[in-house]
C-alpha cells in the first residue's frame, strides 16, 4: 500500500508539473526569463570592437550644444553627408521623421504670421530652403535607412525591400500592427530602406529580442536592423523560412524559423522575434553626435565611421529610448539595435529550438517518474541524493547548452518537479516503509537470517513469495567435465582457486543476462530466470547466457592452454516451465529456490550433452523465442528418466558459426532420413558429419549415436506410430 500511494501521489504532482510547462501561464514564463537572464548574466556577450557597426550618440551632451531636439533637419542632412564622406557603409536613423520641420524659413514665417499683426516677409530664397526636402536630397543615392513604428491607425509606407517566404504566409505567427507611424513622404521615397523600430519588451518591462519582421496592417515590414543589413551588402530583399519549408514541428500553425538577408542567415523565434545576447554596457564607446555637426570638419580618416554600419540614436534620457536588458542594465535602444547587428555578423546566435519544449516535457516526466521510484526504495537518502543529482545536472546542463551552443534549455520545471515530488513521496516512503518493515520483522524474524529481512522487507509478497508461488521459469544447470583430469597435477590451494575462476567466470556471464544463481553443487551452478524479478525475456535471456558461457570457458581454455594444463569442457541444460520458487528450507536456514518437475528435466538435459556430444541441450519450451543471432538444431525426440511423454531436445549456437551452421544443416538432413527409415542413405549423411570439425560439437559421438541406433532398428520391425523417440536412463 506505501508505495501505491507514493505511485499515486507521484503521479498526480508531475501531471500537475507536466501541464504548467505545457501551457505555460505566467508565472513560469517569468521563471524561465529569469533562468535564461541568469545565463547571460553568468554568461555575457564579449562585444568585439573589430565588428563594423559604430553608434553615434545624440546624447545629453549634443543636445546642450546644438539645441533641444528634435533638431532642425538641416543638422540631420549635414550628419548624413559627414558621415558618408568619413567611409560609413550604411546609415540608419534609429528615430522617428513622421512630422515636418518647423524649423523650415517657411514653416518659422507661417507661425509668426499665425500671431503677428503685422505682414511678415522673409526673401524668396531664403523661403525657397526646405529642411525635409535637403535632409531627403542628402538621402538620395545612398544606403540610408528610416525608421517606421507599429501604431493603431496610419497609413502604411511601401516597403522598400520585399519580404518572400516559404510555405504559407506566416501573418498569425509574427507581431501585428493595425497601422504606422509612417516617415514623411519624401524620405520615404528618397531612403534606400525602411525598417519597423519596434522593441518589444516583457510583462517585466525588459527587453529579450527584437522583431525582425513586423507585419503593419496587411503589408510585412522588415526591422530596421534588417534594412540596415540589407544595405550594407547591397542585397535586394528577405527570405522567411518558415516550419512549413523546414520540416520542423509546430502542432500545425506556420511560424517563422529563420531569415535571410543577402549572403547572412540568422534564426528567428517562432513569431519572427530575434533573440538578444547583451553585452554589458562600458567598454564600448559611442560618438557624440556634436563632434560631427562642428564648425570644424572631422579628419577624413574616421577609424570608427570608415567602413562600418552606422546607427543614428539617442542615449538622453529625455528621449525616453531606454530599455532594461537581462544584465538588468538600462541601455539606449540603438544600442540593441546594434547589438543584433554585431550578432548577425559574427553568426553569434541565441536559439531555442522548435522541440525544446517538447524535451524539457519528456525531462520533466523522465525525472517525474525517476524521483517517484526513487521514493519507492529502502533508502530515504536515494531520493533526495537523486533529487540533488538531478538538479545539479539540469543546471549544468542548461549552462552548457548556453555556452557552448547558444541553445536556451530551461531546467527549472524539472528541478521544481523532483521536489514537489520528493517532499510528499520521501515522507510516505519513510512512514510507509517503517510500518512494513516492523510487520516484516514479525513475520520473518524466527525464519529467516538478520542479513536477509532487510532485502525481504523491500516486497516479500512479489520479490521472494514467502508463501511459494507458482510461476513460469527458465531452468539451467551447468556442469564442468574432464574437472578430474584438469587438476590432477593441482595442489588444494591451485584447485580451490582454479574452482573459484571458474565458478566466477561462469556466474559472470549468467548474472550479465540476469539469471538469479541458486546454487553452486561442487563444479555444477544451477540458475534460473523470471524469479523473483519478472522478465518477460526469460527464455531469450538463458540462450544468450548460454553463448556467454561458453565464451567464457573458450577464454579459461585459452588460459590453460598457455599454462599446459588439460581443457575443460561443459555441459549445459535448460528447460522452461512451472515451477514453484519461494523461501525454503529450515527455520533457521532458509533459501529461495525453485522446484518441480521442469527443474528436474533441465538437471536430465544436462546429463544427456555427454551422450549427444553437445555442449548444451535445450528443451522445446526454451527456444518460442529465439534471439535473433541464435540458431536452434534439433537433436532428437526423447523421454527423460521418470518421464512417460517425449520431448523435443535442441542444441542452440551462434548465427554467425559457419562451421556450427554447416554442420547442423548436414544433421538435420541425416536426421530426416533417419525419421524416414531411409538407413543407407542416413548412414552416408552421418559419414559426411563425421568428418566435420565443430567447436561445441563432438561430430563423431553424434554420428555414431545414430549410426549404432541405425544398426539396432534396421532388422527389426518397427511400428508405424514409430517416430524416433529415444528413451533415456540417464539420471545426469
Amino acid at each position: 500500500m506505501p508505495k501505491k500511494t507514493i505511485w499515486v501521489t507521484g503521479l498526480c504532482v508531475l501531471l500537475v508539473m507536466l501541464t504548467l510547462a505545457a501551457f505555460a501561464p505566467s508565472i513560469v514564463g517569468q521563471l524561465r526569463n529569469v533562468v535564461f537572464d541568469s545565463y547571460q548574466r553568468v554568461f555575457p556577450r564579449e562585444p568585439d570592437p573589430n565588428v563594423p557597426v559604430h553608434v553615434v550618440d545624440i546624447d545629453e551632451a549634443s543636445i546642450r550644444l546644438l539645441g533641444q531636439w528634435p533638431w532642425p533637419r538641416s543638422y540631420l542632412a549635414t550628419l548624413t553627408d559627414r558621415l558618408f564622406t568619413l567611409g560609413a557603409v550604411a546609415v540608419g536613423f534609429d528615430v522617428l521623421l513622421t512630422e515636418p520641420d518647423r524649423t523650415s524659413p517657411g514653416a518659422i514665417l507661417q507661425s509668426w504670421q499665425r500671431f503677428s499683426q503685422q505682414d511678415i516677409t522673409l526673401p524668396a530664397a531664403l523661403l525657397a530652403q526646405d529642411h525635409d526636402n535637403s535632409l531627403a536630397e542628402a538621402f538620395l543615392s545612398r544606403p540610408v535607412v528610416i525608421a517606421v513604428s507599429g501604431a493603431v491607425d496610419g497609413d502604411v509606407p511601401q516597403p522598400k525591400a520585399g519580404i518572400s517566404f516559404t510555405g504559407a504566409r506566416p501573418d498569425s505567427a509574427i507581431t501585428s500592427f493595425p497601422g504606422a507611424l509612417s516617415p514623411l513622404p519624401e524620405l520615404t521615397q528618397a531612403a534606400a530602406g525602411i525598417g519597423a523600430i519596434s522593441l518589444s519588451a516583457g510583462d517585466d518591462g525588459v527587453s529579450r529580442t527584437v522583431p525582425m519582421v513586423v507585419r503593419m496592417g496587411d503589408t510585412l515590414m522588415p526591422s530596421f536592423t534588417a534594412e540596415l543589413l540589407r544595405l550594407a551588402q547591397g542585397a535586394g530583399s528577405h527570405i522567411l523560412r518558415t516550419t512549413q519549408a523546414s520540416g520542423e514541428m509546430s502542432g500545425g500553425a506556420v511560424r517563422v524559423v529563420e531569415m535571410r538577408t543577402g549572403g547572412a542567415t540568422y534564426p528567428l523565434d517562432g513569431n519572427g522575434h530575434f533573440r538578444l545576447h547583451v553585452a554589458p554596457t562600458g567598454p564600448r564607446g559611442m560618438t557624440p553626435a556634436h563632434s560631427l555637426l562642428g564648425p570644424d570638419l572631422p579628419a577624413a580618416s574616421h577609424p570608427e565611421i570608415a567602413n562600418r554600419i552606422i546607427l543614428v540614436g539617442s542615449s538622453a534620457q529625455g528621449l525616453f529610448d531606454l530599455r532594461s536588458t537581462a544584465l538588468g542594465e538600462k541601455v539606449p535602444g540603438v544600442m540593441l539595435q546594434a547589438g543584433v547587428l554585431e550578432q548577425i555578423i559574427t553568426q553569434s546566435f541565441l536559439t531555442r529550438p522548435d522541440w525544446m519544449p517538447g524535451l524539457e516535457l519528456v525531462t520533466i516526466a523522465l525525472v517525474g517518474l525517476l524521483i517517484t521510484f526513487l521514493c519507492t526504495w529502502e533508502s530515504p537518502m536515494a531520493a533526495f541524493a537523486g533529487t540533488v543529482v538531478i538538479s545539479a545536472a539540469g543546471i549544468l546542463a542548461g549552462w552548457l547548452a548556453f555556452d557552448r551552443a547558444g541553445i536556451l534549455y530551461d531546467p527549472s520545471m524539472m528541478i521544481l518537479t523532483a521536489i514537489a515530488i520528493l517532499l510528499p513521496g520521501s515522507t510516505l516512503g519513510l512512514i510507509g516503509k517503517e510500518r512494513l518493515r516492523q510487520s516484516i520483522r514479525s513475520r520473518f524474524a524466527y525464519f529467516v537470517p538478520d542479513a536477509l529481512v532487510t532485502q525481504i522487507a523491500a516486497d516479500p509478497d512479489d520479490a521472494l513469495t514467502p508463501r511459494g508461488a507458482a510461476r513460469e521459469i527458465t531452468v539451467m544447470f551447468i556442469d564442468m567435465r574432464r574437472f578430474s583430469t584438469v587438476t590432477e597435477r593441482m595442489t588444494p590451494e591451485e584447485i580451490v582457486h582454479f574452482l573459484n575462476r571458474y565458478l566466477g567466470t561462469v556466474s559472470d556471464a549468467l548474472t550479465a543476462e540476469g539469471a538469479t544463481i541458486d546454487k553452486y553443487i561442487g563444479d555444477a551452478v544451477m540458475a534460473f530466470w523470471n524469479a523473483p524479478i519478472n522478465q518477460p525475456d526469460h527464455r531469450a535471456r538463458s540462450l544468450r547466457a548460454i553463448s556467454r558461457v561458453e565464451q567464457s570457458i573458450a577464454a579459461a581454455n585459452d588460459m590453460l592452454a598457455a599454462d599446459g594444463l588439460p581443457l575443460i569442457g561443459i555441459g549445459i541444460g535448460v528447460n522452461t516451465g512451472p515451477a514453484y520458487v519461494g523461501l525454503m528450507g529450515s527455520r533457521d536456514r532458509l533459501s529461495y529456490t525453485c522446484v518441480g518437475d521442469n527443474v528436474t528435466q533441465a538437471a536430465r538435459f544436462e546429463g544427456l550433452t555427454r551422450i549427444y556430444g553437445t555442449n548444451n541441450c535445450v528443451g522445446a519450451p526454451s527456444i518460442h523465442d529465439l534471439p535473433e543471432d541464435i540458431r536452434a538444431v534439433e537433436l532428437d525426440r526423447v523421454v527423460v528418466k521418470g518421464k512417460t511423454e517425449p520431448v523435443a531436445l535442441h542444441c542452440v549456437y551462434h548465427a554467425h558459426d559457419q562451421a556450427f551452421s554447416s554442420a547442423a544443416a548436414v544433421f538435420c538432413k541425416a536426421r530426416s532420413a533417419y525419421l524416414a527409415q531411409e538407413w543407407d542413405h542416413a548412414l552416408s549423411v552421418l559419414d559426411q558429419l563425421s568428418g566435420m570439425a565443430v567447436d561445441g560439437l563432438d561430430t563423431l559421438l553424434l554420428a555414431q549415436l545414430y549410426r549404432d541406433r541405425i544398426t539396432a532398428l534396421r532388422n527389426s520391425p518397427l511400428p508405424k506410430s514409430w517416430d524416433g523417440t529415444f528413451v533415456s536412463t540417464a539420471k545426469r
